[in-house]
Parts: structure tokens; sequence; C-alpha cells
């Protein structure tokens, strides 16, 4: 059934009104029930309180009598169907029932609720801030519903004779909005079905209704007007989607390239190269043919980093792309496969000799330095290279047997150019085994600490002991540490290797002394990977606190890594760790590229001559003059001093004539395991000469 105008508004405004009265009156009838409910429920509670009171003394001396006549006094209120007086072990003590056939109530959960159809509520009674018992009122809800009842009828009462009152309202206005609107609709009919524009509609009123029929005839005067704007319009908005579907493309074209290139170098992503190397291989494997994939990684780019800060090492990395890319041909693919990894693919080889001839090329681009920052870089490249289909048949095995290959020239010593053989693979599981057996053992406890002594340069005394880690596998022995070490700083075991070695090692020197205070320093190394952490002196200072040891008597070895330019933010770790009465020593002093304007900076006590410096005393000049210039420069900014390796009494008496304050090396002991350091400590090791450690055939 189709309504028309004048049954529309007339409904609309019967609608409009019922759904006023109907929530006016829900509104009224749902507040005086919770009202009336909350009323009558703090009413019992009032009640509730006042009886409470006045058993108080009857609950404390347990006159069951007395508070029986108290609760009786509950006669006269003609609502309450029974009152329960518990006491304090939970028992009813006293009760009153209007009616003797309702039954006693067990001690219900909530302080107020409803049981059954009546209103209840439950109290505490409390006498010196201690709870005595309980007090239970039910209330009859019957003339409360009455109440309601009434309520609602006299609602409904109204609501009637206001629904008569809408309707007989709603019939006149009604009228008063549909005829000047049914007359303007027959206006518009007669327009359409005569197309006479000419025509206008007779205003009857000045409202908005009046409003709309001047509106109507300026319409229109304006159609035809609005026809040409809107065809002009038209043809704007055509060019505007053009020119936006070209933006859109090239948008398109931009998100493509940065999907498939490294966002740093430009060169391919690891993402493109594998596409490319999945159908190289399935092109060859098809049609025949060889292609080859070089695995190329920057050598000690992580001391780049670490030294002089990641800015300058990717502005490394963008000059080594460069130099690289001028070695490729058309068909080769360059790609940066992450961090200063790259790979390149070579199509169509024809022998070992063209792919060796171009791994040349690409080391040969390294041997000039590289300018950035005004720093002169000379970065090297280790290479590993494998061949399809000789050294795999799949994309997978081709990349990894060349990463295998370029481990190799990097165990090799680096700057090596390696094609992949089949026993590349057994080390690789080696390696992954020996992870593995790592893990383990940091689980397990199955490391140990060796301890190594320092003596005086001059008087050749014990002063100190360096705690080195040692793992000795179950089937396997003794491990070297410069193998499970760097494995353990890559696969994110150090930090838990450095905090055990430092506890035992406080531990084991406590030991030796019997609680007493050491009179040796301990001297412990502490990976840089620490100080990634916002937190590594809160680390000292909960094992000390664990151990109890001496703060003062504590040195912590760091790698001349750390100290470079972007060392910025470990100057507060420094000095934290400094203010707990560490001392901080720099470890292989000479091995990396450190600021020397960073050293003086910072908090520092000691520097290690690295070994390698140490071993050709005597036979370099070179080396004496690097040691020399060392020991000089460090007693200039205050620091102490460390020959490390000393194994020769030719080489012990270099560094002592000029002036190294502490040795250390196979000439004076070698790292040897707890007991073993107490019994030498003590003196007792057979041959021993007490605190001295000089032994006479040591350089034999």
């Amino acid at each position: 059934m189709i309504l028309n105008l004048r049954k529309k508004l007339m409904l609309m405004l019967l609608l409009t009104s019922l759904s006023a009265l109907f929530v006016s009156a829900a509104g009224f009838v749902i507040s005086d029930w919770y009202t009336s409910r909350i009323s009558t429920i703090e009413r019992l509670k009032v009640m509730a309180g006042i009886l409470g009171n006045n058993t108080v003394a009857a609950l404390t001396f347990e006159d069951s009598v007395s508070a029986a006549r108290t609760l009786d006094s509950l006669r006269s209120e003609t609502d309450i169907v029974s009152a329960i007086l518990y006491n304090q072990r939970g028992e009813v003590f006293a009760s009153y029932r209007r009616d003797e056939s309702y039954r006693i109530q067990a001690m219900p959960g909530r302080e107020s609720g409803i049981i059954g159809d009546d209103f209840y509520v439950f109290i505490p009674i409390n006498f010196d801030e201690a709870s005595i018992g309980h007090i239970m009122l039910v209330s009859d809800q019957s003339k409360w519903r009455q109440r309601q009842m009434l309520h609602i009828a006299t609602v409904s009462s109204v609501l009637l004779l206001s629904f008569v009152f809408a309707f007989l309202i709603s019939s006149r206005l009604q009228r008063v909005i549909a005829d000047p609107v049914l007359s303007l609709a027959r206006t518009a009919r007669h327009i359409s079905r005569d197309n006479d524009y000419a025509k206008r509609a007779v205003k009857v009123s000045s409202d908005e209704i009046g409003q709309l029929v001047d509106d109507f005839n300026d319409m229109l005067d304006q159609i035809q007007h609005k026809d040409d704007e809107l065809k002009r319009f038209t043809e704007k908005l055509e060019e505007k989607v053009e020119a936006r579907t070209q933006a859109l493309t090239d948008l398109t074209r931009q998100l493509e390239h940065q999907a498939y290139h490294d966002m740093l170098t430009g060169l391919a992503n690891r993402t493109t190269f594998d596409n490319h190397l999945h159908l190289a291989i399935e092109q060859s494997h098809r049609y025949g043919g060889r292609l080859a994939v070089l695995f190329l990684d920057l050598d000690r780019f992580k001391v780049v980093n670490d030294t002089l800060g990641h800015a300058v090492g990717d502005k490394l990395l963008v000059k080594v792309a460069d130099r690289f890319s001028s070695c490729m041909r058309a068909s080769d693919t360059l790609a940066r496969l992450g961090g200063d990894e790259f790979a390149v693919l070579l199509l169509n080889i024809t022998s070992s000799g063209e792919v060796m001839e171009v791994a040349h090329k690409l080391r040969k681009v390294m041997t000039e330095p590289v300018e950035v920052d005004g720093y002169n870089l000379h970065p090297s490249v280790s290479i590993g290279i494998s061949l399809y289909p000789g050294d795999g048949d799949s994309a997978e095995s081709i990349l990894k047997n060349a990463d295998a290959a370029m481990y190799r020239s990097k165990d090799n010593g680096r700057n090596q150019i390696t094609f992949f053989s089949p026993e590349m693979n057994t080390q690789a599981g080696r390696r992954l085994e020996l992870e593995n057996k790592l893990r383990q053992a940091v689980r397990d406890d199955a490391l140990e600490v060796h301890y190594q002594p320092r003596c005086d340069a001059l008087t050749q005394e014990i002063i100190g002991v360096e705690a080195l880690a040692r793992w000795k596998d179950r089937d396997e022995g003794y491990i070297s540490p410069s193998e499970f070490i760097p494995m353990a700083e890559e696969c994110g075991l150090i930090g838990a290797i450095d905090e055990w070695v430092l506890t035992t090692a406080c531990r084991d020197v406590l030991h030796w002394y019997q609680g007493e205070r050491p009179d040796i320093s301990l001297a412990v190394n502490f990976s840089p990977v620490q100080f990634s952490r916002k937190d590594p002196h809160e680390i000292v200072k909960r094992i000390l606190g664990e151990t109890d040891f001496p703060g003062n008597r504590l040195e912590l070895e760091i790698t001349e890594s750390l100290f470079g330019p972007d060392s910025v933010g470990v100057t507060g770790s420094f000095e934290r760790i400094c203010e707990l009465g560490v001392e901080i020593s720099v470890d292989d002093f000479g091995t990396a590229y450190s600021s020397l304007s960073r050293l003086k900076n910072l908090p520092l006590h000691t520097l290690k001559i690295d070994q390698s410096f140490v071993r050709d005393l005597g036979q370099d000049p070179n080396d004496e003059t690097i040691v020399l210039t060392i020991i000089t420069m460090a007693h200039n900014l205050k620091l102490n001093v460390v020959a490390e390796g000393v194994e020769t009494r030719l080489q012990y008496e270099f560094v002592k004539q000029h002036g190294c304050d502490v040795v250390q090396g196979y000439l004076f002991g070698r790292p040897m395991p707890a007991d073993e350091f107490e019994a030498v400590l003590k003196g007792s090791v057979a041959g021993g000469q007490g605190r001295k450690m000089l032994t006479s055939d040591a350089d034999k």
C-alpha cells in the first residue's frame, strides 16, 4: 500500500508524538521503580544499623533474651517479615518472625538483594572497630509492588489521553504542511510532461515552503546555465583524472623500484637477486649453459661501523657499490644482500677462469683507499664462488655454497678468492654443530674460567690476574677461544658468557682470600656488545652486590673497536662504571681505528699493548717503535701500560727497559684453573717462587 503525503505526514507526527510520550512514560516508570527500590533498601539499612547498635551489649554478653526483645520491637513495622541476629561465629543468636511459618534464612553472601519475593539487607555489627556479629532484615515486597502497579496504571492512562490529543493536533497540522507541497508537486509534473519551462509555481506562503517555491522557480532559470557549466567541468575533470592516473603510474613504478632495489646503494636487493638466480638456473637447465654466483663480504666492516659510526659505514657501502658496478657487464646482476654482503650473478660463462677474472677485478677495485668524510679507508673484500650446475642444482644451494666459500676466504686471512668445494659444507655443518653445543654449554654452566697472572714489570710480583673463558667440550676437549668467542658474539651469547665469567671470577678471588679483601686486581673482558644496552653499569653493580667483591679491585677490559667517533653514547656508561670504583682498560690496543681525541676524554686507566706488537720485539724495529710510542703516549695521558703476550726474556727486558708497568704472558704463567692459581698465589707450586712468576726456561 502506497501512502500519500498527507497520510505520511500524519503518520510521522503520530509516531513522533507516541515515541516521545512512550519514552517519557517509560523513563518515569523506570526512574520511579529504581528510586523506590533504593529508598526501600536504604530504609532497611538504617533500621538494621539502629537495631545492630541496640544489640551490641546483648552480643557482647551473649544475652539472647535481651537481643530477642530488641528484635521484637519490629512488630510495629508491618512490612518487616523477619529479623535475624548472627553471632561472630555465624550462628543464629536471636530472631524475629512476623509469621511463624516464615523460614529462617542462612547468612547471605551480599550486603543487600532479594530472597524469594522479599528485600533483604545484611550488615555487620561492629564494636571497637571489630566485627562481633551480623544482622539481617527481610521486608515484604507486596505493598511496594502494589504502589508500582498503581503508578504504571496512572502513567498508561495519561499516555492514552495524550495519544488521542496528538491525533487531533496531527490531523490539522498535516494539512498546513501538505497542501503547499502538493501544489508544488502538481506544477512540477506539468512542467515535466509539457516541457514548458516558462510555467512557474504559485507561492502561497512566506515560510520555508514558500522559499522552496522561489528556489524551484530560480532553478528553472538556471538549468541551461548549469548545463553549460557541467560540460566545462566534465572536460576539466577528465584532464585531472588523466593527470592523477599518470601520477599513480609514476608512484607505482617508484614503489616497484623500491621493492626490488636496495634503498641505500640503488643496487638490486635480495628479492631481485633471488628472482634472477631462479630464472637463470631454470633457463640453464632447459637450454644448457653455466652460470656463477660470487658472494662478497667486506673485511672488518664492523670495525668501521663501531669506530667511525654508521653514517660513515653507509657512505662507504655506497662508494664500494659504485666500484663494484664498474666491473659489471650489462648481463650481470650485482646486488646488495644486506649489511656489507654483496652478490654477483654471471650468466653464460665458459670457464672458471672467466669467473676468476671478474673476481680479480672486484678485488682490485678495492686496492685504492676509499675517502669518506675525510677518512682514508682501506677496505678489502673476501669472495666466495660457486658454479652451476657443478656446485648445486638449486638457487638456494648455489647461494649457500658461495657463502660457505666466502667464509673459507675469511678463514684464510681475508681479501681472498675461494671456489666452493664439497668439504666446505662439512665446515658449515661443523660451525652449526659447534654453535648448538655452545648454547647448551652456556645453559648448563659448562664453561670454565682460567686465570693468567699479571706481574709488576720491575719486581715480577703478582699484582693482578686476568679471568679468561675456556670451553672444554665433552667430545672435542678444549676449543680455542678464538673460535668460540666470535661465534658467541654473532649468535648473541656473549652477554651471558661475560656476566657468568665476571660473577665466577669475583667469587673465586674472594675464595682464595677466604673472604678477606684481595690484594691483587681482577681483570675481566667485557664485550662491546654489552654497551649496545642502556645499563651495562647496572650489570656490574648487580654482580658486585651479589658477590660482595670490592669494586676498586675490578678492571673491565674493553676492546679498542668501541672507542671510535661514534662512542659518545658510551661515555656516560663508563663514568657510571667508574663511580663503582671499577677501572676500565683498552684491550688489544693498536689493532683498530681508535680515535686518540676520544681516548683522552674517556675515563680510562690502562692500555694493553696487543701481543701482535710484542711478539717480534728484538726482531722487527717497526714493532719496537710502535710499542715504545704506545708506552710514551699512555704515560703522557696518565694511563698505565700492560704488555700482553710476553713469552721471552728478550721481550720482557725490552718492555721493562722502556717503562711498561705490568707484564702478562707465558713467561710469567699460562692461564690455569682456579685451584692451580690459588696454589701459585700461596707459593705452593713445586719450583715456584711465591708471588714471583718469572721462569728460568721460559724463553727456550
